[in-house]
């Protein structure tokens, strides 16, 4: 009987770690797991805050078929990264570089870095039906000056810089 009784808090404590805005972007407001965003100027050496990031392909560590579907994956559904300089990296479908509203942060999925023992680390937030609140931490190296690449345990994601206009950047994350 007592077991009820804590099913409701809990669920209310669980629901209410994150939340959707109004343009349908995941917001985690609250874990454990999350990290703390930590900058520095060596982090600006590997990424550029005034570029889109975008996704060309992603490839198993040990199974090159799954690059060759990604790949398709990528060109049909458009995905970019842009990097703020507080720490913050939103994740972006449905970009049209005509726009500017479309890189509005607050229609990004919401993701963090943080700057640690000389390594760049992005940590990836997502809701999963097996995992719950997920968060995937992925490595970011500098391949060359134009890409970069995300590394974590079993993928590999490479990156190419877009420019975007400069009138672009008035946009501020909200997380």
């Amino acid at each position: 009987m007592k077991f009820k009784f804590l099913i409701i808090p809990f669920c209310i404590l669980f629901y209410s770690c994150s939340h959707l805005n109004e343009f349908g972007a995941r917001r985690n407001s609250f874990s454990f797991e999350k990290i703390k965003p930590k900058v520095s100027d060596e982090v600006f050496k590997i990424i550029d805050t005034t570029k889109l990031y975008k996704v060309e392909y992603a490839e198993h560590i040990n199974d090159t078929i799954v690059r060759l579907e990604s790949e398709k994956n990528y060109k049909t559904n458009q995905t970019y990264l842009k990097f703020y300089s507080n720490g913050r990296v939103g994740e972006f479908r449905n970009v049209d570089l005509n726009n500017p509203e479309t890189l509005n942060p607050k229609r990004a999925e919401s993701f963090l870095y943080s700057f640690k023992k000389g390594k760049l680390i992005m940590q990836v937030y997502f809701k999963h039906p097996q995992c719950g609140e997920c968060f995937v931490k992925k490595e970011i190296i500098k391949t060359s000056e134009n890409q970069i690449v995300a590394i974590n345990d079993d993928f590999k994601y490479t990156f190419t810089k877009i420019d975007i206009p400069e009138n672009y950047l008035t946009y501020k994350p909200d997380w």
